[in-house]
């Protein structure tokens, strides 16, 4: 019988956060949820051993269930790879763009400790709320380009 097959999947470290904190350390791939899904549907029973290699902060690991393995395949084509971390930028970014919407269009109301006093949410306190959840440091991703990169975003 195959046994699991654990993917160790190369991301900035930002990503490995963000995905640890949803998913736990270890992920097990299952079609049950969206990362599942796509991982399984990008696997191949071929491997093909390449000389490059994607240089990343950190990895993520995904466990892929012997009967996965069996049955749809254990290896991802580098091709593959370099689409998986676009999507999951992708979803970190959609994810940390709503919360920004809901937060400041549901007039959330936030307690300054610095001024003893309740303020309204804004952009830069919905991102640094954010990225504090995920345990996202400053080293890990720049909130001033983060809020760059949202006002580019909104601008579409």
């Amino acid at each position: 019988m195959i046994g699991s097959v654990t993917l160790r999947l190369p991301l900035n470290s930002y990503l490995k956060k963000y995905l640890t904190n949803k998913f736990g350390a270890t992920y097990t791939a299952s079609r049950d949820s969206w990362l599942g899904a796509y991982v399984i549907d990008v696997l191949d029973k071929e491997y093909r051993p390449t000389k490059t290699t994607l240089e990343k902060d950190d990895f993520y690991s995904i466990t892929i269930p012997s009967s996965t393995v069996s049955g749809v395949g254990f290896s991802i084509s580098k091709t593959k790879l370099c689409r998986l971390q676009t999507v999951l930028k992708k979803v970190f970014l959609n994810d940390l763009y709503s919360y920004i919407e809901v937060s400041k269009n549901n007039h959330l109301k936030v307690y300054d400790d610095k001024h003893d006093s309740i303020v309204k949410q804004n952009t830069i306190k919905a991102i640094s709320q954010f990225l504090n959840y995920y345990e996202i440091t400053e080293d890990d991703l720049c909130r001033e380009s983060v809020y760059r990169q949202y006002y580019r975003y909104i601008k579409k």
